[in-house]
C-alpha cells in the first residue's frame, strides 16, 4: 500500500531534478517553439521564391525565334547548347530567370532556334542572347539585321518573339 507522501510527491515533485525539468519546459515554450515557428515560416518563404526562379522554377514563358547569321556572305553555324554548356555560356546576368541550370536564352541544336524558357514573363533581346553566347564578334563590323523580312537598325535591341525569323548579315 502506498503512503500519502509518496502519492503527493508524484503529483508535485519538488526535487532538484523536477524543478530543472519544469524550467526546461518553460524555456521550450518561451524560446524554442517561437524560434522553430520563425524557421518554418522562413523556410516556406525561401522555398516559394526558389520555386519561382532558378532551379526547380516554373516555366511561364516558352517561345522559339529563329536566327540565321552570315559573315561576309558565308553562313555561320549557331552552336548547339549555347547557354547550357560552360564554354558557350559566357554571360550569367539572366540566370535568375533560367530553368534547371540553363540560361533563359539557349539553344539545343545548331539549327538556329533560340529557346526562350523563362521563369519570368519579360522581354528578352537578341543582344542578351548574343551576350549569353559570347561567340559572335561584331566589333568594328557592319551588321545588317532583318526581322520577318523588315530591316531593323538596332540589332541588339530586337525583342525576341515566338516564330519570328531574324537574319544578321555581318561585313
Amino acid at each position: 500500500m502506498r503512503d500519502k507522501k509518496t502519492e503527493s510527491n508524484k503529483k508535485t515533485n519538488d526535487s532538484y531534478f523536477a524543478a530543472g525539468q519544469r524550467k526546461n519546459r518553460k524555456m521550450i515554450i518561451k524560446v524554442i517553439i517561437p524560434v522553430a515557428a520563425v524557421a518554418i515560416v522562413l523556410g516556406i518563404i525561401f522555398a516559394t521564391q526558389a520555386g519561382q526562379q532558378g532551379i526547380g522554377a516554373k516555366m511561364v514563358m516558352h517561345i522559339h525565334p529563329k536566327l540565321s547569321i552570315t559573315v561576309n556572305g558565308n553562313p555561320v553555324t549557331i552552336s548547339e547548347k549555347i547557354g547550357i554548356e560552360r564554354s558557350l555560356y559566357r554571360d550569367h546576368s539572366l540566370d535568375k530567370y533560367g530553368m534547371e541550370g540553363m540560361a533563359p536564352l539557349h539553344t539545343h541544336d545548331s539549327k538556329g532556334t533560340i529557346h526562350v524558357e523563362s521563369s519570368a514573363k519579360r522581354d528578352y533581346t537578341l543582344g542578351e542572347f548574343l551576350d549569353t553566347w559570347g561567340g559572335l564578334d561584331v566589333n568594328g563590323k557592319q551588321v545588317n539585321a532583318v526581322v520577318d523580312g523588315q530591316p531593323v537598325s538596332d540589332f541588339r535591341n530586337i525583342v525576341l518573339k515566338d516564330g519570328e525569323q531574324i537574319s544578321l548579315e555581318i561585313r
